[in-house]
C-alpha cells in the first residue's frame, strides 16, 4: 500500500496534465489541419489508459472497504480511472484504425474528444475533494455517574 499523498499524485495531478495535454493535441490538429497532432494526443491517451489500468490492477488503490479510508471517494476515484481505461481503449482503437485505413475515423475522435471533455471536468470536480483518511467519531462516556 502506498501513502495518501502518493496516491494524490498518481490518481489526480498526473492523468489530468496528460489529458489537459491531449485535448489541446487535438484542438491544435483540427486548428491547424495536421491529423499528426490528434495522432500524438491518442498516443498519449493510450498511455494514460495503460498506467491506469497497472494503477487498478496493482493494488494502489485500496478497498472502498478499508478501515479508515473513505468509501465514496475512493468510489469516485476508481471510476474516474475506468474511464481513463475506456478513452486509453477507445484511443488504441483509433489508433489501430488509423494503421489499417491509411485514414483517420472522425466520428471515433470526436466521441473520444468529447468523452475527454466530460473527464476533464470530472476529473476536476475530484480535485476539489481532499484525499483524506475519516477520523472515526469518539464518544465520550462519564462514568462520574
Amino acid at each position: 500500500m502506498i501513502s495518501v499523498d502518493t496516491m494524490e499524485v498518481l490518481l489526480r495531478s498526473i492523468p489530468q496534465y496528460f489529458l489537459f495535454g491531449a485535448l489541446a493535441f487535438f484542438i491544435f490538429s483540427w486548428m491547424n489541419k495536421k491529423p499528426l497532432y490528434g495522432l500524438i494526443g491518442e498516443a498519449i491517451l493510450v498511455v494514460v489508459g495503460i498506467i491506469m489500468l497497472i494503477v487498478v490492477l496493482s493494488g494502489y488503490i485500496p478497498s472502498p472497504k478499508t478501515e479508515g479510508m473513505n468509501e465514496d471517494h475512493l468510489k469516485l476515484v476508481i471510476k474516474m480511472a475506468m474511464f481513463f481505461m475506456v478513452i486509453g481503449l477507445l484511443s488504441a482503437i483509433s489508433l489501430l484504425i488509423r494503421w489499417i485505413r491509411k485514414k483517420q475515423f472522425v466520428p471515433l475522435i470526436v466521441a473520444i474528444f468529447v468523452l475527454c471533455i466530460i473527464l476533464f471536468f470530472n476529473s476536476t470536480r475530484l480535485s476539489k475533494i481532499k484525499f483524506e483518511l475519516n477520523r472515526p467519531t469518539t464518544t465520550v462516556i462519564d462514568s462520574a455517574k
